[in-house]
């Protein structure tokens, strides 16, 4: 079925920053998608894969990344017909070519929105850290989920850090809950990953981590749309900047609000989440591992 999905997505698809269909295989037991290959591999294998050490990215290519991901995300929300969310927006999603542009990809769990509809309700399927509150509890899926994803995809890119974190015997930590309180005290020389080596434009981290925060709030109503999203990282209006920075959001640190039934609040070992719990039984850490399928009693 996700094959078939797959391949339905990405024959409907055609933007820059979306990986295009060459060709496909299913003949017997065998299934084979055919697009360009991408030498420069993924986000996350540069960020916290094989290619990390060499720090290949440079401010201005995470900040090309950041925006070319995001016209990409929008187009499936806004320009596709009908609409789609992906569902599974994650740094090992987001491939990178030759020049370092972004190429959103895997849409084996994809899912069309018809036309009037807000969302749909589906088995919950995506990767741990990235699924928002209100799809990891009640299978709503809507394009406000992909911005949750997105939000800590533009956090991950801004700061080096995974999804979630271990941090200490038995406890783990979301990257929300270490980056709001520092963006709400302006320390953004403390978000900026640490490879960047203080090389990066301050107006555009604070920009990518305020949009990062914004999205990834636990009330999808607070959440932008993917299309400001990408006006906000682009920075064209002062206004609607100055409107960003100046959220109740980035005042005060409102920790536990914001994060209000996020699937990786910090928690003791035994005490937290399904997710995190699930997460510890499955392999005990944090890569590629996609939660096929996770279900709830009560």
């Amino acid at each position: 079925m996700e094959f078939a999905v797959e391949v339905e997505i990405l024959a409907r698809v055609r933007h820059k920053n979306l990986l295009s269909l060459r060709g496909y295989c299913a003949e017997g037991q065998e299934r084979l998608i055919v697009y360009d290959y991408l030498p420069n591999l993924s986000l996350l294998s540069h960020l916290h894969g094989q290619h990390s050490a060499e720090c290949l990215l440079d401010w201005t290519r995470r900040m090309n990344i950041a925006i070319g991901s995001a016209e990409g995300v929008a187009y499936l929300h806004h320009h596709a017909t009908p609409h789609i969310i992906h569902r599974d927006i994650k740094a090992s999603n987001v491939l990178v070519d030759s020049d370092f542009q972004a190429q959103v990809a895997d849409f084996g769990f994809a899912r069309l929105i018809p036309d009037g509809a807000t969302h749909v309700t589906t088995r919950v399927k995506g990767t741990l850290g990235y699924l928002a509150p209100e799809y990891a509890m009640l299978g709503k899926a809507s394009e406000s989920c992909d911005v949750y994803s997105f939000g800590i995809l533009l956090l991950e890119l801004a700061s080096g850090k995974k999804p979630i974190e271990k941090v200490g015997q038995g406890m783990k930590r979301t990257v929300t809950d270490w980056a709001l309180p520092l963006a709400c005290e302006r320390k953004f020389d403390e978000i900026a990953d640490p490879k960047l080596n203080g090389k990066y434009l301050e107006d555009e981290l604070k920009r990518v981590v305020f949009v990062g925060l914004l999205c990834a709030h636990s009330r999808p109503e607070r959440r932008p749309t993917m299309l400001e999203v990408v006006d906000l990282l682009k920075g064209e209006s002062k206004e609607k900047l100055a409107q960003l920075e100046n959220d109740e959001l980035f005042k005060t640190p409102q920790v536990a609000e914001y994060n209000e039934g996020n699937d990786g609040a910090t928690a003791v070992e035994g005490e937290s989440s399904d997710f995190i719990s699930e997460e510890k039984d499955e392999k005990k850490n944090l890569k590629e591992e996609a939660v096929p399928e996770i279900t709830h009693n009560g």
